[in-house]
């Protein structure tokens, strides 16, 4: 007899037979999952063992087969389960949640998670990245500021104090910081070291906030406002309020510091330069054609680059006080048509603009993105298109599409916003045009668009936020062809093996393939100090970048620290040109630098201390009072046992 299983959205889970000799199939047996409240079925994964069920309530159930006992139930979310899976092996359990953006494996025997990962629940309107580019900070409108690590592509920390939108972050200067703006009208200041949030600035009277910054120094922010047409400088340090500089008349869209000076940008159509330091008020103003939408400076702080809604992007020399160049992007934006549109896509270049940019690292390159599926890349010298990049295929946003199909329009607009009787059926109406999405049960197309780009601080890579997730894109490929990826003998028996036989360099090699610290730890620890230098230097080179991440680790951890710095020495020796020509490589130069830079400050420490007690010893053994020698020889004795 053949057997299987299936569910409905009823709850229901049948077992279905085969007969041998007709071949129709009958229900053999019935099941239903505990449902109360209109709790629906949304999905469900099979097992020859298990059977595994999502909830539109947030639970999953896991059931035994075929017996259909439950196993678990466990509550996950606060909003549909979107999908369910079992792995292969029958122990880890794989859910994803569209509503909020969540990616859950559970290990149901441990009853643990094994990753628990939550993206934005809605759009992300700003991205920053830090010094050393090891990790990104984006603003959403969920409220949220989430920390990225660029090398998991992980979120390693999350900040809910905002009560509205988040619509601009900034790190600081020294990366242990990021600021973040907000329209509940609060600008608050994040630490990395202790995850908290240790400042709040505000105005005297609630303002909305469009955009933060903050200075070289890092000693004063500045935010911009959508409803008073201000710009807010605080003291870092103190919270206090120094200035609120008037003159736009217009929602401030952007701010930068350049050279000491403050640049804003607003739509009034004016972008204007003000002293804060010694409060002249503005010094600058420069007029364009349209509204501003986005303003950012070179690295160097000689050159100002402004967008504005007509597509076009103004160079503008702070040292000439004048404009040296002007690119037209209307066409390179070109693409892409809403449901709604009367008319095709080319003639809705007028509705395209640029609404965020970024210099490269040596300021000769500009990134562009905004109201538009594409990203532009452009030469700021010969003002031309170098690349342009497509964030996205997918048809089920809005916009995507690139002909009007005449079939599709009615008298009353276009058939794909009509809410049909199939929709509708026993439902209220849903509120019309939400675009950024709706708890209703109406459908909903987001609209493609980029909120943010930034370039990374090597130059190497850029990332960007758009309506389909933080992107990043990087010159380096972490993909590399390595013909021991192919022996099926990579394990900890063949790396013992080899470590007996002589054979270390092949033993290293596997355990950074295994990428397990303990087995590198081991390997290495076996290594003599003086064939240090042999082993590093026939290694390629992402290989030396996962050896130096792990010797990273262990100085921060081991007590070795003179063994594994004669590692960080020849590692930086034979292939040090090779690391400074790649990003990754320079933030792991980064943590090297901050890790012997740690241990140095507490070897340092540790040698003054004895430095001190060896002297109080030698002090107290110049007395010639026996019964003295010996109370002082047990008062330190605890001290002398420690050591």
């Amino acid at each position: 007899v053949v057997s299987t299983q299936s569910t409905g959205a009823d709850g229901g889970m049948f077992l279905w037979a085969r007969a041998t000799v007709s071949g129709t199939w009958a229900v053999e047996e019935k099941h239903f999952v505990n449902q109360s409240g209109g709790v629906t079925v949304v999905c469900a994964d099979l097992h020859p063992t298990l059977l595994l069920v999502g909830l539109s309530n947030g639970q999953f159930t896991l059931y035994d087969l075929p017996t259909f006992d439950q196993i678990h139930t466990l509550s996950i979310s606060q909003r549909d389960v979107s999908t369910a899976t079992i792995s292969p092996s029958g122990e880890l359990l794989g859910f994803g949640c569209a509503g909020l953006g969540q990616l859950l494996v559970w290990e149901w025997k441990s009853q643990s998670y094994v990753l628990k990962q939550q993206g934005h629940s809605y759009n992300m309107n700003s991205v920053s990245y830090s010094p050393d580019s090891r990790s990104i900070a984006t603003g959403g409108d969920d409220g949220k500021v989430k920390v990225w690590s660029t090398d998991t592509g992980f979120c390693y920390v999350t900040f809910s104090e905002h009560t509205g939108p988040v619509t601009g972050v900034h790190f600081r200067r020294s990366g242990n910081v990021v600021l973040s703006a907000s329209r509940d009208g609060t600008v608050r200041a994040f630490d990395l070291y202790r995850y908290r949030n240790f400042r709040t600035m505000t105005c005297p009277t609630p303002v909305q906030f469009s955009c933060v910054t903050s200075d070289h120094s890092g000693e004063i922010v500045a935010a911009g406002t959508t409803d008073t047409f201000q710009v807010c400088t605080w003291n870092m340090q103190t919270g206090r309020l120094l200035e609120l500089l008037s003159g736009h008349e217009g929602p401030v869209s952007s701010l930068v510091f350049s050279q000491g000076m403050l640049i804003s940008s607003s739509w009034d159509k004016t972008a204007r330069v003000w002293d804060t330091f010694e409060r002249k008020g503005t010094t600058d103003t420069l007029t364009l054609s349209s509204d501003c939408t986005a303003v950012v400076a070179r690295p160097d702080g000689g050159q100002v680059a402004v967008a504005t809604l007509n597509s076009e992007i103004t160079i503008y020399d702070l040292k000439l006080s004048s404009t040296v160049g002007t690119i037209e992007g209307r066409n390179d934006l070109w693409g892409g048509r809403s449901k709604e549109d009367l008319i095709s896509a080319a003639s809705q270049k007028r509705n395209r603009c640029f609404t965020s940019l970024s210099y490269s690292a040596d300021g000769s390159v500009l990134l562009a993105g905004g109201r538009s599926k594409f990203i532009c890349i452009y030469n700021v010298e010969q003002a031309v298109l170098i690349k342009r990049f497509e964030v996205s295929r997918n048809l089920s946003y809005d916009g995507m599409l690139q002909f009007l199909n005449s079939s599709n329009m009615t008298d009353q607009g276009a058939l794909d916003l009509m809410e049909t009787e199939e929709h509708v059926h026993g439902e209220e109406l849903p509120l019309p045009g939400v675009s950024k999405g709706d708890f209703s049960k109406r459908r909903v197309n987001p609209q493609i668009n980029v909120h943010s780009v930034q370039f990374c601080p090597t130059g190497r890579s850029w990332s960007a936020a758009t309506t389909e997730g933080l992107l990043i894109y990087s010159l380096d490929s972490t993909l590399t062809f390595d013909p021991i990826d192919l022996d099926t003998d990579i394990t900890p028996q063949t790396m013992h093996s080899a470590i007996n036989s002589g054979e270390l360099l092949k033993a290293l090699v596997i355990s950074l393939r295994l990428n397990t610290q303990h087995l590198v730890q081991e390997v290495l620890e076996n290594i003599p100090s003086d064939q240090i230098h042999y082993i590093v230097s026939p290694l390629p080179l992402h290989h030396v970048t996962a050896l130096l991440s792990f010797v990273i680790e262990l100085l921060n951890t081991t007590n070795h620290l003179h063994y594994y710095t004669l590692w960080a020495r020849a590692i930086l020796t034979v292939h040090g040109p090779a690391l400074k020509k790649s990003a990754p490589q320079l933030s792991l130069l980064n943590g090297l630098i901050s890790a012997l830079t740690s241990q140095s400050r507490a070897l340092g420490t540790l040698c003054d201390s004895n430095q001190y007690f060896l002297d109080v010893i030698l002090t107290l053994g110049d007395m010639h009072n026996p019964p003295e020698e010996v109370e002082v020889f047990d008062i330190f004795q605890p001290f002398l046992s420690r050591t």
